[in-house]
């Protein structure tokens, strides 16, 4: 008897053992199955290069062989009469003012800009591929004026270090009518530029009053107004003057003592 209820007791077990194996089974089918581990390494994009567009280089009428003609033109004359050398940059002008137009495919934005900086109005705009100028002063104590010239390419100044070329300008002053006379004019010697070096450069002209001395006394304080023109190889011959290579700019002076 004790033998058989032992036995009982034991079979009993093992069914509750197997109900229980069947409803933890079941509860474990139920239950949703676990989402497979992420991978947290952040993908790799791929940044497109940059691609920087240069402007492209201005179609011009005259370029640098133009101006190396004119250039050696000029140097041929270095050592005639003025009244020669005049004679022949008169041709020059009239051969070449038609490469002015090379205005109208410069960008000229900032140099208006520039300009309006330096108190200047821009009067004419000629080429200024090359060369520009947007501000020029006036030293009352010392009768001078002073334009820094922007230099802007390496070449179409003439060969390295002579002949070279010049970068005239020639100031002029208004009386009280409005009309403007020449006060003074000169000019700073450059070339093409060595290899390896890069514009922009910054020359100066420099340029004593010499001529019209009452248009600039009595140095009273009183403002005068002046007109300075900017003429590469030729020298400008009135205060109208357009120069084919440069600018002309308006600006306002005072005469201090």
């Amino acid at each position: 008897m004790l033998i058989e209820s032992m036995l009982q007791r034991c079979s009993n077990g093992g069914r509750a053992r197997a109900a229980v194996l069947v409803v933890t089974s079941a509860i474990a089918v139920s239950l949703p199955l676990a989402a497979p581990a992420q991978d947290t390494t952040p993908p790799i994009v791929k940044t497109p290069p940059v691609v920087v567009t240069l402007p492209p280089l201005p179609e011009l009428k005259c370029g640098a062989d133009v101006k190396l003609q004119v250039a050696v033109a000029l140097s041929a004359m270095k050592d005639a009469a003025e009244g020669d050398q005049l004679a022949v940059e008169n041709d020059l002008y009239a051969k070449y003012q038609g490469c002015a137009d090379d205005v109208k495919v410069i960008p000229s934005a900032n140099f208006y800009l520039a300009a309006r900086e330096c108190s200047a109005a821009v009067s004419y705009l000629g080429s200024t591929y090359f060369e520009e100028m947007p501000c020029c002063g006036y030293d009352p104590q010392k009768r001078s004026f002073a334009c820094p010239v922007k230099i802007k390419q390496t070449f179409g100044f003439g060969p390295q270090p002579l002949p070279g070329s010049r970068e005239y300008v020639l100031h002029c002053v208004a009386g009280p009518g409005g009309t403007f006379h020449p006060v003074g004019q000169d000019s700073v010697h450059l070339a093409d530029a060595i290899p390896g070096v890069q514009p922009p450069w910054q020359f100066a002209v420099v340029a004593g009053a010499i001529w019209n001395l009452p248009l600039i006394y009595p140095m009273s304080g009183v403002e005068r107004h002046a007109r300075s023109i900017l003429s590469w190889g030729l020298r400008p011959t009135s205060c109208d003057y357009k120069p084919i290579w440069g600018n002309v700019i308006n600006y306002p002076i005072r005469l201090d003592q």
